[in-house]
């Protein structure tokens, strides 16, 4: 049905899908059904129906939702979306997990399992013909595709996928009990039965089958994703829940939460602010024990742009990334939260430097109360307010934070004097209309942290004293006339904020929990341990990197005279009695602070360390990477998997004869979600001569440690330097 109010003609189209299955044979579910009922109440609202040119919606429901008309619907009804239509495919139902003997599918699987979810005609794992009754995530990556890049592979429609099953955070796990309760929305805690690569659906395509066979090509090569922002209900670790609303009627927790945020603000909250709404209403933890029902939803940006996640809901239109935080109250936590944390500025220790946030209901600044950080995590915080000016539950509010912990660099502007006193006026500013948090201009070279020169039209940054080695590319700032150009100060600009958000997140650190007794001796690491392994090209044996002596964060290689490289490898242990989410972030000499939203140094910017006790030794994850090509078949048996990433000295370093290169690691690991990080992603500004990237890997195995009674952890943040020595350097080199 398509239904339209009077917007202008210029409008977009939006194409919904909207499936539901309770009846299923076995397994059956009671709410599915109505979510499909709210989430079209939602769109035939007027605020909705007034930001697009037509709603073009089609359900299928119960026994209408088999996988040929669902697939069907995919192509006669989703792809009619033009460019800059949206789409929108909604499913609520039962998630699973399915086994696959294909590695190019394992790539990509925390498991070794692909997700997906059940059709309406599925029976049981021993059906006949399985395979017809599972829509994987795989085969979804294949239809989304179309309908989200043209040909040319630019972006066509905005397509935006809701889940409201089990594993739907990326299909491919489950939670650690072996029961299910009867409100969950999976169906087994097993993997059903793989299938052959001619059973799913892109067999249509005869290329895509035929590569996929011969396995000579990455998954993104053979079946790239397009771009498109995925709601999840909960992570692979968890179930999906049913709830009673409106008196006895069944819905999905997710989905309940969902609708409600978005009526709340009528449709026009982005990305970013709906996942951090939802997530305040609904339990803030992992299910790290049986029958915990902890429900973490889960928002997937995956777009060229990660600034994407600050769009709005469906339009995708763009909105000023705030300045302040969203303040809500959770009923499920009985806490009120600020979605800003350390990694924002706000003080860990609120102790020693309490923060005071201005706390007021939209547009109404006027109403402002006062509130404390009780206690800052990552990404958020909580807030205390005294009892005469606790705001109301269920109003949607906003929060100004006072004195930011973050420590603005001092920058020098010198040089050529026109260009000079042209450049610090441009800088004054802005620095003046955003507030000047990031950096500030200081009048002497000796408090200075970085020196920006003006000489010959061209910009360089440097530090103190040193400008004979500049620390980032240069920039020119005259046009093509030979004159000053305001434009090329915004580059500049852009360059100082970068360096000093990198400066404060290489900093920030929060190792509050003392090494227990029962793990001294056995590491310096607590919760999650860094661990270092070079490879010996020669024979393929492996030793262990140590760490410096009373310095467990930082480790020093020192390549061969003869080499300019060596193969090294990563592993994370967690110690902790408990689930962690952990995320390894890569800082660059350039400034980059590299969180890459596919697979980079660790299999995905944010992963699961298992408990300590784990068995299967999930408790230990490591970097990806691959093997020289010199070693020989015995040495690679003899590795038993290990994968190996080659590093060397970037030729930076070697021209400006510098001793070595520092490269930093941020650990993170926290019990709460941590997909925020995916925002701080910054690439490296790039040396003088040219940018270099670092090689890229694969899994290797895990195995099992056992360890005694450990205390559990909230979050900890740790920097790791791994230094490498510069084989060149010559000391007497000026």
């Amino acid at each position: 049905m398509a239904r339209s109010s009077k917007p202008k003609h210029s409008s977009p189209d939006l194409y919904a899908l909207l499936i539901g299955i309770n009846s299923y044979k076995n397994n059956k579910l009671g709410g599915c059904e109505n979510d499909v009922r709210r989430v079209r109440a939602y769109l035939d609202h007027s605020f909705v129906i007034g930001q697009f040119g037509k709603i073009r919606t089609r359900e299928l429901l119960n026994e209408q939702a088999t996988k040929d008309n669902i697939v069907q619907a995919f192509k006669d009804h989703l792809g009619k979306a033009k460019k800059n239509d949206t789409v929108l495919l909604y499913f609520s139902g039962h998630g699973a997990r399915e086994r696959t003997g294909l590695s190019i599918f394992q790539e990509e699987e925390v498991d070794g399992n692909i997700g997906g979810i059940l059709c309406a005609t599925f029976e049981g794992k021993e059906q006949a013909n399985l395979y017809r009754h599972v829509l994987s995530n795989k085969e979804l990556r294949y239809l989304i595709r179309p309908l989200a890049m043209d040909e040319a592979n630019e972006t066509k429609a905005h397509v935006v996928a809701i889940f409201d099953c089990c594993n739907s955070g990326s299909n491919t796990r489950s939670v650690t009990e072996h029961e299910l309760p009867g409100n969950s929305r999976q169906v087994s805690r097993q993997a059903l039965p793989g299938r052959a690569v001619d059973q799913f659906i892109f067999k249509e395509n005869p290329e895509i089958l035929a590569r996929l066979k011969k396995q000579g090509q990455s998954l993104d090569e053979i079946l790239p994703q397009g771009d498109h922002v995925m709601l999840a209900a909960c992570r692979e670790v968890e179930l999906a829940w049913e709830r009673k609303i409106d008196g006895d009627k069944l819905s999905g927790a997710f989905t309940t939460a969902l609708i409600d945020v978005l009526q709340q603000h009528k449709g026009h909250i982005s990305y970013h602010e709906l996942y951090s709404r939802v997530l305040n209403r609904m339990k803030f933890s992992l299910s790290t024990v049986k029958d915990n029902k902890g429900q973490t939803p889960q928002v997937y940006v995956r777009t060229r742009n990660l600034n994407d996640r600050y769009n709005i809901f469906l339009t995708n239109q763009p909105n000023e990334q705030p300045s302040y935080g969203s303040v809500e109250y959770s009923d499920e936590d009985r806490e009120w939260r600020i979605d800003l944390g350390a990694f924002h500025g706000i003080p860990a220790d609120q102790k020693k430097a309490p923060t005071k946030v201005k706390v007021y209901p939209l547009k109404k600044k006027r109403e402002a109360v006062e509130a404390k950080v009780k206690k800052a995590y990552p990404f958020y915080a909580t807030l205390d307010f005294s009892s005469s000016a606790k705001p109301e539950k269920g109003t949607t509010y906003r929060g100004e934070l006072e004195g930011l912990g973050i420590s603005p660099i001092n920058v020098f502007v010198k040089g050529e004097r026109t260009a000079k006193e042209e450049t610090k006026k441009i800088l004054k500013t802005k620095l003046d209309e955003s507030g000047g948090q990031l950096f500030k201009l200081v009048t002497k070279e000796l408090d200075a942290d970085f020196v920006l020169r003006t000489k010959k039209g061209v910009f360089s940054i440097s530090r103190p004293f040193d400008e004979t080695r500049p620390v980032v590319k240069e920039l020119h700032y005259t046009d093509g006339q030979g004159e000053f150009s305001a434009r090329a100060t915004d580059a500049v600009y852009t360059y100082l904020q970068q360096i000093s958000r990198w400066s404060f997140l290489k900093g920030l650190e929060h190792t509050s929990n003392e090494l227990p007794a029962s793990l001294v001796g056995k590491t310096t690491m607590y919760p999650v341990e860094f661990r270092l392994f070079r490879l010996n090209e020669k024979d393929g044996t492996e030793q262990r990197v140590p760490s410096l002596p009373n310095e467990s964060g930082k480790f020093i290689v020192e390549p061969e005279a003869t080499s300019q490289s060596v193969q090294l490898r990563i592993e994370l242990v967690n110690h902790a009695p408990q689930i962690l989410n952990a995320s390894l972030a890569i800082m660059t000499g350039d400034f980059g602070f590299l969180v890459p939203r596919k697979k980079f140094l660790m299999k995905a910017p944010v992963f699961q360390l298992y408990e300590a006790e784990d068995e299967s030794g999930g408790h230990i994850v490591r970097s990806l990477g691959g093997l020289p090509k010199s070693l020989s078949p015995e040495a690679k048996a003899n590795l038993e998997g290990k994968k190996y990433v080659s590093i060397s000295v970037d030729k930076y370093y070697r021209d400006f004869n510098i001793q070595g290169e520092q490269t930093f690691f941020k650990l993170i690991a926290s019990t709460k979600p941590l997909d925020a990080i995916e925002t701080f992603h910054m690439e490296g500004l790039g040396y003088p001569e040219k940018e270099r990237t670092k090689s890229k890997g694969d899994w290797g195995d895990a195995y099992k440690l056992e360890e005694p009674d450990l205390p559990e952890v909230e979050w900890d943040v740790r920097t790791i330097e791994v230094y490498m020595t510069n084989p060149g350097y010559d000391p007497n080199q000026a």
